[in-house]
């Protein structure tokens, strides 16, 4: 097993409220803050400053982004074309509504991507698809959540979460895809069992646990594994594509480690879309690689930030970072 450094324990009082929630409400009481809760099962609160109020929505929907920011960020078909304006890189796509024409996928290259237009946490995401009636099936399942598809074509590299506020980089997190380690004796479900300790169910805790479900057992089968095989000393197995931490993925800070040129492509990134506060979602081939435009693409913005993984990664430091976003939404009167 990894040493993790994960400590997250839930703030008294205030257990039910998502782990970002918690982790600003954490900041107000440090301050001493006036705030109240407006309406706990949605996470939103007010708190008062130099005699001016502030919504806080889920901890980082505020006024701190304007309204056609936040618009923007939400629906990932126009966040290109604003990413396109300030000529940062992204994945060649096309936008298919339900009536679309099988002519119009004629311009992606496999292996390809599906994901709804304005969904989030992954939700019908499909990933490096290789062949037609692959890309057919994810497209029908995609329209399932959403009136419009987005088709790209799929690039290898690690998935990484820049945290951008006020036009500076606060934190950078890989999110690692659900996966165990071995150490020669404990099964894959034990192993799944020991790693699930101390993770939630739900955004109550900044990471969720892993669940044995279908698509973990196709991933265990292609690799000629299941859920009571024994897995050597240090042999790591990936039970999932994705790396949603909704899945079971693990975050990993590397902020001190990423180079500065990618910074900077977050940072024109959030710029692009108006974001004050802005978790950025930039896929790299290899960060230890000189860095170069044909490295890397933007993948998303993401308006509501994700704060916990920052603070309480599966490795690495806590970045305090809501320090920082608390700042930026009682600056931004």
């Amino acid at each position: 097993m990894e040493n993790s450094t994960y400590n997250f324990t839930p703030l008294p009082g205030y257990e039910n409220f998502e782990a970002t929630t918690q982790i600003i409400i954490a900041e107000i009481l440090r301050r001493k803050l006036p705030f109240e809760i407006i309406d706990a099962d949605n996470n939103l609160l007010a708190v008062t400053f130099n005699d001016k109020e502030y919504i806080i929505h889920e901890g980082t929907i505020s006024d701190a982004n304007s309204l056609i920011a936040y618009w923007i960020s939400n629906d990932k078909w126009m966040t290109r074309q604003f990413l396109k304006r300030q000529n940062i890189r992204q994945a060649q796509g096309v936008l298919l509504l339900r009536n679309y024409a099988d002519q119009q996928l004629s311009v992606i290259n496999f292996p390809a991507v599906v994901k709804p237009a304005n969904t989030d946490h992954g939700i019908a995401v499909s990933t490096n698809i290789q062949t037609t009636d692959e890309l057919k099936k994810a497209i029908e399942q995609a329209f399932q959540y959403s009136d419009k598809v987005i088709v790209e074509e799929f690039f290898s590299g690690r998935e990484y979460r820049f945290l951008v506020i006020d036009s500076e980089v606060r934190a950078i997190a890989y999110r690692e895809p659900a996966n165990v380690s071995g150490d020669g004796q404990h099964t894959i479900r034990q192993l799944v069992e020991l790693k699930n300790k101390g993770r939630g169910t739900d955004y109550r805790h900044p990471l969720l646990k892993i669940t044995i479900d279908d698509e973990v057992l196709r991933h265990l089968k292609a690799s000629s594994l299941n859920p009571d095989s024994i897995l050597k000393p240090g042999e790591k197995v990936y039970l999932r594509k994705n790396s949603n931490l909704s899945t079971g993925g693990d975050s990993i800070d590397v902020t001190d480690d990423m180079p500065d040129f990618y910074k900077q492509v977050a940072i024109r990134a959030a710029q692009a879309g108006g974001l004050n506060i802005a978790g950025i979602d930039i896929i790299i081939q290899a960060i230890d690689q000189t860095p170069s435009p044909e490295n890397y693409i933007v993948v998303e913005l993401n308006a509501p930030a994700m704060l916990s993984m920052h603070d309480f990664p599966y490795i690495g430091k806590n970045r305090q970072v809501e320090k920082y976003v608390l700042d930026s939404i009682l600056n931004s009167k």
